[in-house]
């Protein structure tokens, strides 16, 4: 019996232990007041009360809006009355990468089966390699809620694709053993005439070669079932609920182009697909110990976190450092200047001066990173606070723009902020799973900065953009992506090349 019809009825941490402890030697003399987060005191029952019904709020908030089905609708409906139709099956097995890219990949596996008018088999994942994080194409498949919410992603496409059956696996499928022919192989940009220049990329790295980003992009998406059923017929295969067809969708890199749907389509379709529920309590759980320590700052420039709202204004500052050792491999710091830890960290130094936040939300991997970042935002706010004074002492004016608009930062983790039980579950999960957790804490952050390469700051950036006054991508001073609420460092000059993952990416 198909799902969607049931459903209409029912750290890894990377770190030496001799280099942390001189990390940690070293920060005995380096330290502000406020460089570390301590551990809270015991919660009051009206304390604990007014936690439990935030994190309850902050929980349900993942998107800038709830879905609205309409424009998915639409686009499900949008060739004939009967646009899916019986005997046809999608599978999206092997599925490979970061968060980022795996959610990309299940979505397009089901944008295009909403061409092709297929059913869809619930999309299966390849865990990474725990013992080498670089390893991501593995053999080890997980299902879909490993990393997200399998109810929430049927219950979505039940509601937009009303029209779409989904299985737990293909066997499933009517008359499944009588199909017509083995499973058949397709990528999604196999029917469009590709020029010699283009290289399909089933990782997240770049390719130093790849100049032109529009290459990579579908020319006429709209005319993938035309494509995909001459395809078809030209081998002599007919679609038949007595002798069904599988597809096996492979994985390709960034080749639809999301905004062909349309902008409504565009802003909704992504929220199928929804953060897997246990790290969404996390990440509430985090939110509400940051604002209480935020709380016992008694920093004018600090404000409350409402848990209601998809971005908390004036409370904290979101840093990626992409600086993990499946980074270090995949972009070489000779070619990309920001794949080089000092430049990373003075960009979001110089970033977070402007905002002046001192509360630091850090998404890291690697907690050696994490604790050397600390130890240099401290350094450098002393070294401008003691060139201000030398210019001071010599009669110099000093003006806003060149000092620092903060004097103490506190620099926390996800470890840092959650505690017992919440704490232990964190650290039984796996490099990946942990990783969902400073997704949702940036997506709330108050201004966010990440690198240009890797597809978890774009998947932030672009998310946070839903609610920016801005409708180009490229504004504010820059050619990558600057607004309100997210800068993703640098400009293309920059970078070797910088993928289309504003055109590639649902938000």
């Amino acid at each position: 019996m198909p799902i969607t019809d049931r459903a209409n009825t029912a750290v890894i941490r990377v770190a030496q232990a001799a280099l942390l402890l001189l990390i940690w030697v070293s920060l005995v003399h380096l330290r502000g007041p406020n460089l570390f987060y301590h551990d809270p005191e015991s919660l009051t029952p009206a304390q604990q009360e007014e936690d439990d019904a935030f994190i309850q709020t902050a929980a349900a908030v993942e998107f800038p809006a709830p879905i609205d089905y309409a424009p998915i609708r639409e686009a499900c409906t949008r060739v004939r009355p009967a646009h899916f139709r019986p005997g046809l099956v999608f599978t999206c097995e092997d599925q490979h990468g970061g968060v980022g890219m795996l959610r990309l990949q299940i979505l397009k596996c089901v944008r295009y089966a909403i061409h092709a008018g297929a059913a869809v088999v619930i999309p299966s994942l390849s865990k990474r390699n725990p013992r080498d994080i670089t390893d991501i194409e593995t053999t080890v498949q997980v299902p879909l809620d490993y990393l997200f919410d399998r109810d929430a992603f049927v219950g979505h496409l039940t509601q937009g694709c009303p029209g779409m059956r989904l299985y737990d696996r293909v066997e499933d499928f009517p008359n499944y053993e009588r199909r017509a022919v083995e499973p058949l192989s397709v990528v999604g940009d196999q029917f469009e005439k590709q020029s010699s220049s283009k290289s399909r990329k089933s990782s997240g790295a770049i390719s130093a070669s790849n100049k032109e980003d529009d290459e990579s992009l579908l020319l006429f998406p709209r005319e993938w079932r035309n494509y995909f059923d001459s395809w078809l017929a030209q081998q002599n295969i007919n679609i038949s609920p007595e002798a069904p067809v599988h597809i096996q969708l492979g994985q390709t890199y960034l080749e639809y182009p999301v905004r062909e749907d349309g902008d409504a389509f565009a802003g909704e379709f992504g929220k199928i697909l929804s953060f897997r529920n246990e790290t969404r309590v996390m990440a509430a759980r985090a939110l509400a110990a940051l604002r209480r320590r935020i709380g016992a700052d008694n920093s004018a420039q600090q404000h409350s976190i409402d848990p209601s709202l998809a971005i908390s204004p004036h409370a904290y500052y979101g840093a990626h450092l992409r600086l993990e050792k499946d980074a270090v491999s995949a972009w070489n710091p000779d070619l990309y200047r920001f794949a080089r830890m000092e430049d990373q960290f003075e960009e979001q130094y110089q970033n977070l001066k402007r905002t002046g936040l001192e509360a630091v939300y850090v998404a890291s991997g690697n907690r050696t990173v994490v604790d050397l970042f600390a130890e240099y935002l401290q350094r450098r706010i002393t070294e401008e606070e003691t060139n201000g004074e030398v210019l001071r002492d010599r009669g110099n004016k000093t003006s806003s723009s060149s000092r620092s608009h903060i004097r103490n930062v506190t620099v926390v983790t996800k470890q840092d902020l959650l505690r017992g039980d919440s704490l232990q579950e964190l650290e039984q999960m796996t490099f990946d799973q942990q990783g969902l957790v400073d997704f949702l804490m940036m997506f709330k952050s108050s201004a966010f900065m990440g690198v240009a390469y890797s597809s978890f700051p774009w998947t932030v950036a672009l998310r946070r953009h839903e609610l920016s006054q801005y409708r180009g991508i490229r504004n504010l001073g820059s050619d990558i992506l600057r607004d309100e609420y997210s800068e993703l460092m640098g400009m293309r000059a920059d970078y070797p090349s910088v993928d289309p993952f504003d055109r590639g990416l649902w938000p």
